[in-house]
């Protein structure tokens, strides 16, 4: 039997000030995202971040919230169940579809136990990021292979019976995704001549460019070029930004906001801003994007005296048809390959 886990970064299980602590604490802890010692990091997450910012970012959760619940955890269990669909006419073997999440509910260490409960004899696992980064995929594959160590162990069991784990840790270069993302722009935004296509990804710190080789930057702007060239966008129309830095580190940019305020100040009237690091949009791309960056763009441009601006943000592809058949798809191709 074949385990198929796709995993995202995850959410508070609430709008609530506690649970989007419980959420922080276990997020902030990560060595991926914040490698400073526990000895001195611990005692700054528990004393000067913790007691404050869930209730500075409390009104942003509840202002995503819809009745059903987290919208980032629907799309995400949406993306499971369409793969599924898809997998069970690509996959003549009996398999299994799960969802993990990084930080909460439902866990990586919960998805494996389950599998082993099933004596399944492999694991695909597929973080649901299109570009591989050290705090993202990087994150998720180191999580899986150490939970995998402990249970494994704590069940006895030899490499060798040990289910075989299959991993996909980045897709960007699949041309069915890049399809996909195209046609996402497509949909709601239609290029012209001086019109701008900016690609915005979450930003991480130079040092793990500099010195752990992350080779994110140069996936985030070569998804742009292809994307690009599928949507006939010429190279001076295309942008690159990263938003959402965390601290006073040197983090990999131009930041989107000083980017499209830019861009209106040189008359720049229509731009399309997508962020293709995100396959389910989140507080990140609902807040910092379609937000924050847009109020920085129209204000800019109505400073610059720029008539109509226009400010296009494209969703993330959710359970977009064309991308669950691109992602099926490669799950199947690794199946066979294994």
């Amino acid at each position: 039997m074949l385990g198929i886990l796709i995993v995202n970064t995850g959410t508070a299980a609430a709008p609530t000030e506690e649970a989007v602590r419980a959420h922080l604490r276990e997020f902030l802890q990560d060595r991926h995202l914040i490698n400073v010692p526990p000895l001195i990091w611990r005692p700054i997450l528990e004393l000067f971040i913790l007691p404050k910012r869930p209730r500075r970012t409390l009104d942003r959760y509840i202002d995503f919230w819809t009745p059903e619940g987290s919208p980032f955890m629907l799309e995400s269990q949406a993306q499971r169940d369409e793969i599924a669909r898809r997998l069970a006419h690509l996959i003549d073997e009996p398999h299994e579809v799960r969802l993990a999440m990084r930080y909460g509910q439902p866990s990586i260490r919960g998805a494996i136990e389950a599998f082993l409960d099933a004596c399944v004899d492999r694991i695909i696992v597929l973080p649901m990021y299109p570009q591989k980064t050290i705090p993202c995929a990087g994150s998720v594959l180191d999580e899986f292979d150490a939970q995998f160590a402990a249970l494994t162990k704590a069940r006895s069991l030899s490499a060798d019976a040990a289910p075989e784990v299959l991993r996909i840790d980045e897709y960007w270069r699949e041309p069915g995704y890049l399809d996909a993302l195209a046609g996402s722009i497509r949909r709601c935004w239609a290029y012209r001549p001086g019109s701008k296509l900016v690609m915005s990804y979450h930003s991480i710190p130079v040092s793990y460019v500099t010195k752990g080789g992350d080779t994110y930057p140069d996936a985030a702007a070569e998804t742009l070029r292809r994307t690009a060239e599928i949507l006939g966008v010429p190279e001076e129309d295309q942008v690159i930004a990263f938003q959402s830095r965390f601290d006073s580190r040197r983090w990999v940019g131009p930041m989107l906001v000083p980017t499209v305020r830019r861009l209106a100040a040189e008359g720049v009237r229509d731009i399309a801003v997508a962020s293709p690091i995100f396959s389910v949009d989140c507080l990140e791309t609902y807040h910092d994007i379609r937000f924050e960056a847009k109020a920085a763009y129209l204000d800019a441009a109505a400073t610059a005296g720029i008539s109509d601006p226009s400010f296009t943000y494209v969703p993330a592809l959710g359970a977009d048809a064309a991308f669950m058949d691109a992602i099926a798809r490669l799950i199947a191709r690794r199946a066979v390959c294994s």
